[in-house]
């Protein structure tokens, strides 16, 4: 029964609502009609949750973290230099400005804008709003509906955080500048969506949030279910706090996360890998990722940031595995084909100290630094840093170790100032290694829309990257 309602209700989804309201309403025969709180839970899973693939798992082709796998050789003439996979992923690891167009195959093509990330994200928006506009009517407790409602209201805010750090400018240089539109509603628009500003779009996903929050909070907290959870949303909004630079802000929404019985989980008894799962009690949401984070064997953790892990750092020693000569991503719990990624609250700890450092509170920015290490490093003695540069220099670079390769360092980068980055690449084997250079404040740190929506909303204003030459190693 579960499933034909999540398949009769997903069919409605692609139809675009156009008429779900008058559909829910009509008398039917069937019993697999959405009525009840609990009906519209189940949609949301189906059609608002983000099922397997992360869509924006290229970022991590992109940062600074990554590296071609031009040395791996198997001894028996096989490489990576000149591969499908190497060339599969060129576009992206290179910045080139039509990243979008290709196929599997690395050929510049007018890809099908339903692959990608912009399509896929609005497809799970279109899935919340239609939760959001039929809730209040449903069968079932204030609670049951609180629930739902603020679930629904926290993934939309989710998915917009992603689409507005891919396609707007970083809020903290440029809010004005255009973002994406704001859909909040599942009614079908004819005219073409202007785009709103990266300001009103951060306004709309503090507004979401925060009415998340109001609506869940008095409610009891259900942890480990793959539903987002109350204290999930607090570190959401201590994140959004965080890249708008309202330090104070992502301070108290952090406390709360705290205060929810949020803990910090101490890893140094691990052994092996996979500690990014429910089995981890400081994961408060899972929810559905990629395999080694959207890592390849072609494009692997650079031996540079491997180097930045003390030998008794867990993270460094079962994050990573060796596989045929090549490391791979072993951090993330597998669930039947995909791998999930989480929200937990070593991100709630790393915002605060971060936040704590800027407003110069040392002491307690270096306090939380030093739990984080204690829990993650053997042996690890806490350490005084006084100088404010300093500490905000190790409060980031813990960041950057304990979160890789779940979202973050695309999106970090962006409000550190946007730094020049160089990659190295091969094309074929006895070919020059080129070097290939994203220049500082580059405008590839906003991503161009692929000329497939271009083409079908002719509202949206393409960004600069998207009329930039295509980017040549030397």
């Amino acid at each position: 029964m579960k499933y034909k309602l999540l398949i009769l209700i997903s069919l409605c989804v692609l139809l675009g609502f156009s008429s779900c309201k008058k559909f829910l309403q009509e008398q039917s025969q069937s019993e697999v009609i959405p009525k009840t709180a609990n009906d519209f839970r189940e949609l949301l899973m189906g059609s608002g949750y983000m099922q397997k693939e992360e869509p924006m798992n290229f970022l991590t082709l992109m940062d600074d973290d990554v590296d071609f796998n031009i040395d791996w050789d198997s001894g028996n003439g096989q490489t990576y230099v000149g591969s499908s996979g190497a060339k599969r992923y060129f576009y992206y690891y290179t910045w080139q400005p039509r990243l979008f167009e290709t196929n599997g195959l690395g050929e510049v093509i007018n890809a099908d804008p339903s692959t990608t990330a912009y399509y896929r994200f609005y497809e799970l928006i279109k899935g919340c709003n239609a939760v959001l506009d039929n809730i209040d009517g449903s069968i079932g407790s204030q609670q049951e509906k609180d629930r739902v409602k603020g679930e629904a209201l926290a993934l939309r805010s989710f998915y917009y955080f992603r689409l507005v750090n891919m396609y707007g400018a970083p809020y903290n240089s440029s809010p004005d500048a255009l973002a994406v539109p704001l859909k909040l509603n599942s009614n079908i628009v004819i005219d073409n969506m202007q785009q709103s500003t990266v300001k009103e779009v951060y306004e709309q996903i503090l507004k979401d949030l925060k009415t998340a929050a109001t609506l869940m909070d008095p409610l009891p907290i259900i942890r480990r279910d793959f539903h987002i959870n109350q204290p999930a949303i607090h570190i959401l909004l201590s994140r959004v706090y965080l890249f708008m630079e309202k330090w104070q802000d992502c301070i108290n929404e952090s406390n709360k996360v705290f205060d929810q019985g949020g803990i910090l989980t101490d890893l140094t008894g691990l052994t092996t890998g996979n500690y990014i799962s429910y089995n981890n009690a400081e994961i408060e949401w899972m929810y559905g990722g990629n395999a080694q984070g959207g890592g390849t064997a072609e494009y692997i953790p650079s031996v540079q940031f491997r180097s930045m892990f003390d030998v008794n750092d867990i993270r460094g020693k079962y994050g990573f595995a060796i596989s045929g000569g090549s490391p791979i991503i072993t951090k993330f719990v597998t669930l039947g084909s995909f791998v999930t990624e989480a929200v937990r609250t070593a991100e709630a700890l790393l915002n605060r100290a971060e936040a704590n450092v800027q407003l110069g509170n040392l002491a307690e920015a270096g306090r939380d630094l030093n739990d984080l290490r204690r829990n993650r490093i053997i042996g690890y003695q806490d350490e005084s840093i006084n100088d404010k540069t300093n500490l905000l220099l190790a409060v980031r670079t813990e960041r950057r170790k304990e979160l890789y390769m779940e979202g973050f360092r695309w999106f970090d980068l962006r409000r550190y100032g946007m730094p020049a980055i160089t990659h190295r690449y091969q094309n074929e084997v006895g070919e020059a290694i080129l070097q290939y250079t994203l220049a500082e404040k580059d405008p590839m740190y906003t991503l161009p829309f692929p000329n497939s929506l271009l083409l079908r909303n002719p509202g949206l204003k393409q960004n600069p990257s998207g009329t930039m030459a295509d980017r040549v190693g030397h």
